[in-house]
């Protein structure tokens, strides 16, 4: 199988989790929309799983390279903060609700939320531990226990199917109530008004 005709597999398959969920997703339904027999795919990727751990793989190294754009977009820690933070809201956003619910009820695909929050997560802790260094965050922040705290509410009130510009409201709230007083004035002048909604 040549390397283009795997891209489209995976942007495929990438897709069709995104909107119908894993359990949702057959080997079978990929092969007739490829116009491929399912055989091909199983020699490419023997089981379900190994599609999807290839799919997974390729979305962290998109997310990573993300990260990269925008960081020099916003080059500005306070600004990269806000930027990630509101990538992860949109990030939430850009799956329907069953694949969510998917990974976080069949336990054979738990793996998938963790790897996905390992990303997220570690790209958050380091920012605030940048912030602290510049004493814009309260330098006695757990970071790492805030971000669980962070990510946890985010993802639960995507299950929940809440509004995004509720999820935008409260992570602008609890991200300037970690700031200093020199990291909250920061942080507002730097916040566009429709960054909100």
């Amino acid at each position: 199988m040549n390397e283009n005709t795997e891209k489209k597999i995976i942007a495929f398959t990438l897709q069709s989790l995104r909107e119908q969920g894993i359990r949702a997703v057959r080997m079978d339904d990929i092969a007739r929309n490829m116009n491929m027999s399912k055989r091909t795919i199983y020699q490419a990727y023997t089981t379900k799983e190994n599609l999807i751990y290839t799919c997974l793989q390729g979305y962290q190294a998109r997310i990573i390279n993300m990260f990269h754009i925008i960081k020099y977009d916003f080059p500005d820690i306070v600004e990269y903060f806000w930027a990630v933070s509101k990538a992860y809201i949109e990030n939430l956003y850009k799956t329907k609700c069953v694949f969510w619910l998917d990974i976080s009820r069949d336990s054979r695909y738990r793996y998938i939320y963790s790897s996905y929050n390992r990303i997220w997560s570690g790209e958050l802790e380091e920012i605030i531990l940048a912030c602290q260094k510049e004493k814009l965050v309260m330098s006695d922040l757990r970071a790492k226990i805030f971000v669980e705290s962070l990510t946890t509410l985010l993802y639960n009130a995507r299950l929940a199917e809440c509004m995004p510009s509720m999820l935008y409201r409260s992570t602008y709230f609890m991200l300037r109530g970690i700031m200093t007083e020199s990291g909250v004035k920061r942080f507002d002048d730097s916040l566009p008004e429709k960054d909100m909604t």
